[in-house]
């Protein structure tokens, strides 16, 4: 009890005023059984002797276990403890701190003690700044991030914060080291709130390193935050601060998350009232007890299945995130494809589904939108190797011929190496020797969605995925599949590509509509976009012409392939159909000289050159271009 700062413990009944929040009648009950104290007053907390020892003798978790390992004559091997064990890494220099009597001030100024600072081993820099000591579970030092120890002014250009020069940073929370993963987890938006949280009495306390706009610390303290029970997420009180919890909550299972509000606003002894903007605020503001109690009053997430309807947000079609394809034509009347949507793709072996994907997938990855993939169709290597040709593009592609005459292209070897180093982490393929069962799929796009926050998802295609269906039950079982697919897209706010061949077409039939694709009608009926690839046949590339001779019955196609959109229901319209040229050597699609020599980010190269554009303008084409149409056929 004398770690916990406890100087009133009744003996006898085993209780005393919670030293968490201000009270005068004991509730601090101790459980000789679980070697724990619960606080059945307004906070509520619980505290075991592993967090006595942290607070108490400032331990981090692993020191403190391994005392109560040699209290209890227990063997264990800490073998990791203290080891820097990344490989490659820059790790941080140790800021020599001589004195703290800046930083003490400034943050006695925020209501942070000097017990605090020291706890959480904040330091000072030889300017005077914080240096916040991020150090991972084996109590290695694995990021320094500093800020000025003085109000910042918005308009003066200062820097807010920054990260050691010279050495490397590694998104990973804050204070992660002193978390007990039995207690409930509190994670708040900056280091500053954390120590508020902490002098409050909230212990189990982090911060996100980076902003609340970068969520990479999901990926890398994974495994960690798997073993919370709960999550309370203190978000700031901004818009930022909103975004960034809807974004949050689904990624770390809104079933175990909680929501701590900060007070909107204060009012000041004037009558005057300010906005509050986050936990440390609050704490200066309002005092510790406040911040207790917003933790304590943490509300569940929303029930995901309904909303309230004054609560609907009406959304611009222009102000909506996506991807856009990389077809110019395409994204003018589409957009682009909307995250929280499912698109069904269709077309017969050969049309071009594979590089229309694949493509789709690189311009999404250079826009730094994650992707996954499930492929029965090409096995990985081949499917990396595809990709490395769209992003190459007709420069970083070379031709050869083989031995007996046949023409074939490798991309250059330093442009695939500069791919796979630039792309790298973004772009994860399912397992050629995993199970294609269904509930495997979906498990792996909902732990690559919540883990690496993925927001293109691709399954090529749907005869593949095990449904456990049979004669008697295959269409209620896709119908089944594509209600969830649509479900997860909403609920991860991602964008679904499903692929689904097409019925075999009726003789003399030019093109596919929404009934041509196979399976069950609610395939496209429940899509939110539907497209099919048709590829332009020899004798459509020649025309028909008319008896006479002088003109054309069906003017020929210039292009090698027929994209048709068959159902958008955001734009409420259909039979969109746009034409696009296939180049060999790279696997490309295009409509343009720009796409055609499209330069992904991954090369830096400056070309002054212009290349040789493989199609040729003439009289002929201008009539394709003819054949070209945008519907306006209303979907409802």
């Amino acid at each position: 009890m004398e770690f916990l700062g406890v100087e009133d413990f009744d003996e006898h009944r085993k209780r005393s005023c919670c030293p968490f929040h201000s009270e005068s009648t004991p509730s601090f009950i101790y459980d000789a059984k679980r070697y724990a104290c619960h606080c059945f007053g307004a906070c509520g907390t619980d505290t075991d002797i592993v967090d006595a020892y942290m607070r108490g003798q400032n331990k981090s978790f692993v020191e403190a276990v391994q005392k109560l390992f040699e209290l209890t004559d227990t063997v264990y091997s800490f073998g990791e403890h203290g080891v820097k064990t990344r490989r490659e890494y820059r790790y941080p220099k140790p800021v020599e701190c001589e004195s703290k009597e800046v930083i003490y001030k400034y943050l006695g100024l925020r209501c942070i003690s000097n017990e605090t600072a020291d706890y959480l081993d904040l330091r000072q820099d030889e300017h005077g700044n914080i240096a916040f000591n991020y150090y991972d579970l084996n109590d290695v030092l694995v990021m320094v991030k500093y800020r000025p120890s003085h109000r910042i002014e918005k308009k003066s250009g200062e820097a807010k914060n920054w990260c050691q020069k010279d050495a490397d940073t590694t998104p990973i929370l804050f204070n992660i080291n002193r978390i007990n993963p039995e207690r409930p987890l509190v994670i708040a938006s900056g280091e500053l709130d954390c120590a508020a949280l902490i002098e409050s009495g909230v212990q189990n306390s982090v911060s996100i390193p980076l902003g609340d706009g970068n969520l990479a610390w999901i990926e890398e303290c994974w495994s960690f935050l798997e073993q919370f029970k709960e999550i309370i997420i203190v978000p700031d009180n901004d818009e930022s601060g909103a975004k960034y919890c809807k974004t949050v909550l689904p990624r770390l299972g809104s079933w175990r998350c909680k929501v701590a509000h900060c007070p909107e606003k204060f009012e000041l002894p004037s009558g005057n009232t300010v906005r509050i903007k986050d936990v440390n605020e609050t704490l200066v503001r309002c005092g510790k007890d406040a911040v207790v109690n917003m933790i304590a009053n943490a509300t569940d997430s929303p029930i995901p299945s309904v909303i309230d309807f004054s609560d609907v947000e009406e959304k611009d079609l222009s102000s909506m995130d996506g991807i856009e394809t990389g077809i110019i034509g395409l994204d003018k009347e589409i957009m682009r494809l909307f995250y929280g949507s499912l698109q069904i793709l269709s077309g017969i072996p050969g049309s071009g589904k594979t590089s229309w994907l694949y493509q789709v997938i690189c311009n999404a990855l250079d826009q730094g939108v994650g992707a996954w993939l499930f492929s029965r169709e090409l096995p990985e290597y081949m499917t990396v190797n595809w990709m490395n040709y769209l992003f190459a593009g007709p420069r970083n592609v070379n031709q050869y011929v083989s031995s007996n005459g046949a023409t074939y292209y490798k991309v250059k070897p330093e442009a695939k190496k500069l791919i796979s180093e630039y792309y790298r982490g973004s772009c994860h393929i399912y397992r050629d020797g995993y199970s294609n069962a269904v509930e495997e799929i979906q498990s792996s796009m909902e732990d690559s969605a919540r883990k690496f926050g993925t927001k293109l998802f691709v399954i090529d295609n749907l005869m593949t995925v095990d449904l456990h269906a049979d004669d008697s039950n295959k269409f209620d079982k896709q119908t089944e599949f594509v209600n969830w697919l649509i479900q997860f897209s909403s609920k991860f706010d991602v964008c679904t590509i499903l692929v689904a061949h097409p019925r075999k077409l009726q003789y003399g039939q030019d093109n596919m509509d929404m009934y041509d694709v196979a399976g069950t009608s609610n395939l496209v009926n429940l899509a939110h976009r539907g497209f099919g690839l048709k590829r332009v046949t020899p004798k459509e590339r020649e025309g028909v012409r008319n008896r006479k001779g002088d003109g054309w019955e069906k003017p020929p196609c210039k292009y090698n392939v027929r994209l048709t959109v068959l159902k958008d229901r955001f734009r409420g319209r259909a039979n969109l159909e746009l034409g696009m040229y296939y180049d060999v050597p790279s696997r490309r699609f295009f409509s343009s000289p720009e796409e055609y020599d499209h330069q992904y980010k991954w090369d830096t190269n400056t070309y002054t050159d212009t290349l040789e554009y493989p199609v040729e303008d003439s009289e002929l084409d201008q009539l394709a271009d003819k054949e070209i149409y945008v519907g306006n056929k209303e979907v409802r």
